[in-house]
């Protein structure tokens, strides 16, 4: 018998919430190969060590996540700053509610900082937040949000508040009964946050 092919995008979102599951430090290539249902040389083959995979899959996720948060809307992008910021918001959680591994990664490694961590803040993290941070100072600077921190304030509150929100379905299951619910519970918070940054 022929072993399964699996496609390479597939292959690495199922890695993604492999690792977001076992955690890097507490699993191995074998355990990950059980968990997927693949054969125990697949990973191994295909990105030769653990280290290999993880950043595979942690690209490719920042990757995907890249496309959603910068695709034109349909309707073109809003021309009020403090709608791109809260579509952003919206996006995010969207995003993770779909795809919730990367969140829950981005979690993990914030947890006990070092080299995947700096990779993944380096590479994807820093230069999104640099640009968030341009447009908040805009809005401050124009009197739409209050003075301050805002800039960390909704760096954490998305990453870790939102984010936390969308990636753990538990934590939301006597509020949520389904995915539209989540994302209706997602984007009640984003307006919360908005709201709670703007100048009234």
């Amino acid at each position: 018998m022929r072993p399964l092919v699996i496609e390479q995008d597939v292959l690495l979102d199922r890695l993604l919430e492999a690792f977001a599951d076992l955690g890097f430090e507490g699993t191995s290539i074998r355990e990950l190969c059980r968990h997927l249902g693949v054969s125990h040389n697949l990973i191994h083959t295909r990105y030769q060590s653990k280290d290999n995979a993880w950043y595979r899959a942690v690209d490719h996720g920042f990757e995907e996540l890249g496309r959603v948060l910068t695709e034109e809307p349909a309707a073109g992008w809003p021309s009020d700053s403090l709608e791109v910021l809260r579509l952003a918001m919206e996006r995010y959680a969207v995003a993770t509610i779909e795809r919730p591994g990367l969140a829950r990664i981005i979690q993990q490694e914030a947890a006990r900082p070092g080299p995947r961590f700096d990779y993944m803040y380096e590479r994807f993290i820093g230069p999104w937040r640099h640009t968030t941070d341009s447009l908040i100072g805009h809005l401050q600077d124009q009197g739409v949000l209050r003075p301050g921190a805002i800039d960390t304030v909704y760096f954490f509150l998305t990453t870790w508040g939102i984010g936390g929100l969308a990636s753990v379905p538990d934590a939301t299951a006597g509020v949520t009964g389904s995915d539209r619910w989540r994302v209706d519970v997602a984007r009640l918070a984003v307006d919360v946050v908005i709201e709670g940054l703007r100048v009234h």
